[in-house]
């Protein structure tokens, strides 16, 4: 999800993506420690980093196909 790389997202957006990434119902994630939320956050950002790289690579590979 970009909105996480711009900046902060919105808190309820954060939220949503918590939930829906871990299974999460939005008691259990008001259950889960800050440091756990801010690990997992930093992995959900490196994984949409590292999904933006490979999107772009297949899009310079494409305009050389074509």
């Amino acid at each position: 999800m970009r909105a996480m790389r711009r900046g902060k997202p919105h808190p309820s957006l954060l939220a949503f993506r918590l939930c829906k990434e871990f299974s999460w119902t939005p008691q259990e994630l008001a259950r889960q420690p800050a440091k756990t939320i801010e690990e997992f956050v930093i992995i959900l950002n490196e994984i949409d980093r590292q999904s933006e790289e490979e999107i772009e690579k297949a899009k310079r590979g494409m305009k050389h196909v074509g």
